[in-house]
């Protein structure tokens, strides 16, 4: 249903002012002396019935593929080819006028997208129904909070199956409920034969609904195929962008003269995202100005709204130092598992006497370190700890 073949894109553009004028007198020929590829041979064929999610950094070339596909821009150089209806869910809300009410908005943006007047009125009650929106079918769309605009629109986006449907973001709409009826959606119009092409950051939502995963990065497909795999690719990419050598902090006010933080796994340094469970190595390395009787050295883990998972210290666990000389290097590694569930933590340094910081601190630092893990071939869960469980299943007569 689509096929491409050696697809590519350039951008062009100015490097200062002055060259967007020449530009202009030149009508074109002159000036634009800045190009971008952003999209370098790209190659692929889609089947019906397939869910591809597309993933890569940003820049990587995912709207570029997504206005070609959908015929806002043309390609530079290759073939596409696309046989079916197409419909496009890019920007849920766009065309909607607050003044109309809901019933309204949907005829009007119904029409301009080629709907059937009679079909229209003949599923807006499914479509009010599906979004959940019934009762407010008559209000004006300015009364409408932002997530009840996107889910009518994702209704009406969705109202009827066409053969290609491309989304880009539109994934996550309304709440975990309304979430949940999305992608029963997509996986029906699956069965009965539409190709989806779906562009998301949201690697959860890829995980629970793709069928096949295609990774762009710097406009080249690096990958496609197995989405486990391709989650695998992506992470590594993001790995080898992250930062070079350890988080160095440096203050002349405090007593330490120098504090480096890393993060290892897999022989890659602080990576940006990890999987969960990943084994991990922390390695702290410090010096002091003066001279330190007792040294403790602590962590601690917090997610994105910032409560403490977990934290720990060498006075609890052993590895405390006594009688540190003033410059004297203390390493301190700790090794442990990443047992959180999905999600963006930052990782922060407390170093002190005793057992805890309000004994004497020497330093306090929270989110020297940030990542996010992600679930990949790790059987879906709920809570905030993911426990290795092993489970074990019969039927028949026996004593309970």
């Amino acid at each position: 249903m689509i096929k491409i073949e050696n697809l590519s894109k350039t951008y062009q553009g100015y490097s200062k002012p002055l060259n967007r004028l020449i530009s202009a007198l030149s009508f074109g020929y002159f000036g634009l002396d800045v190009k971008y590829k952003a999209l370098d041979g790209i190659s692929f064929s889609a089947e019906k019935g397939e869910v591809i999610g597309i993933i890569g950094r940003n820049g990587a070339g995912k709207s570029t593929l997504l206005k070609l596909l959908t015929g806002v821009s043309k390609p530079d150089s290759g073939k596409l080819e696309k046989k079916g209806t197409v419909r496009s869910i890019l920007e849920l809300g766009v065309g909607f006028n607050p003044e109309l009410s809901g019933q309204e908005n949907l005829y009007y943006n119904g029409l301009v997208w080629g709907l059937d007047p009679e079909e229209l009125l003949q599923s807006s009650e499914e479509i009010f129904k599906f979004s959940g929106l019934s009762e407010f079918r008559n209000a004006p769309l300015k009364n409408y909070s932002s997530g009840m605009t996107m889910r009518l629109g994702f209704a009406l986006a969705t109202a009827k199956r066409p053969d290609i449907l491309i989304v880009d973001e539109a994934l996550a709409v309304g709440d975990a409920s309304f979430q949940q009826k999305s992608l029963n959606r997509f996986r029906k119009f699956s069965e009965e034969g539409t190709l989806t092409l779906i562009v998301s950051h949201d690697l959860e939502l890829l995980k629970s609904v793709c069928t096949r995963l295609i990774v762009l990065e710097k406009g080249k497909l690096v990958f496609d195929g197995n989405p486990i795999d391709g989650f695998r690719e992506y992470m590594q990419i993001i790995a080898s962008s992250s930062l070079e050598g350890n988080t160095k902090i440096e203050d002349s006010k405090s007593l330490v003269e120098n504090l480096q933080v890393g993060i290892l796994h897999a022989g890659k340094l602080n990576p940006a995202i990890l999987p969960v469970g990943a084994e991990v190595e922390l390695n702290v390395k410090v010096n002091f100005r003066n001279s330190i009787p007792d040294l403790t050295v602590g962590f601690h883990i917090d997610d994105h709204r910032g409560i403490r998972v977990f934290g720990t210290n060498t006075y609890h666990i052993g590895g405390r130092q006594k009688d540190i000389s003033p410059g004297e290097n203390v390493s301190v590694s700790f090794r442990f598992p990443l047992n959180l569930s999905p999600g963006k933590y930052s990782l922060g340094i407390a170093l002190h006497s005793g057992e805890s910081h309000a004994e004497g601190s020497y330093l306090w630092k929270d989110g020297i370190l940030l990542f996010e893990l992600e679930r990949l071939d790790l059987p879906k869960f709920e809570g905030a700890a993911w426990i290795p469980v092993k489970v074990e299943s019969k039927k028949g007569d026996f004593p309970l």
